[in-house]
């Protein structure tokens, strides 16, 4: 599981550096920032999110994902069919707002499911979660 843990951080760190153009992208840096940040914290550190500390803020985490997916949820019926699909590009348009609208939400769902698996893995035993005993030769 590190090693799914370490792919969905770097995925979620490749995220956020195509933001660095886009109108919002301070925000998008920081919600897919957190989500590498605690996908690495599960693939290199996982004892810190069963500490004291962790789980709280990971479940804080969890929960303002949550809360945002629910308020930016694309407006559309059937969004996934065609509308993030759409190479419309120019927000001024409505056609384009819907576009960047249903982008978002879906952007914040693979945010949100990074850290519900987070969570999950947090729940599992430490002794389920260390790495395989090296053989003596």
């Amino acid at each position: 599981m590190r090693f799914v843990f370490a792919i969905l951080s770097v995925m979620m760190a490749l995220a956020l550096l195509v933001q660095y153009n886009d109108a919002d992208g301070p925000i998008w840096i920081v919600i897919y920032g957190v989500a590498a940040i605690w996908a690495g914290v599960a693939a290199w550190r996982p004892h810190l999110l069963a500490s004291r500390t962790g789980r709280p803020l990971l479940l804080i985490s969890l929960a303002t994902a949550l809360i945002l997916t629910v308020m930016l949820w694309p407006p559309v019926p059937q969004w996934w069919r065609s509308t993030v699909w759409s190479m419309q590009m120019a927000t001024d348009t409505p056609a384009g707002r819907i576009a960047e609208l249903c982008r978002e939400g879906m952007g914040l769902m693979i945010v949100t499911l990074v850290l519900t698996a987070t969570f999950g893995w947090s729940l599992v035993p430490r002794s389920r979660q260390a790495p395989p005993a090296r053989l003596a030769a």
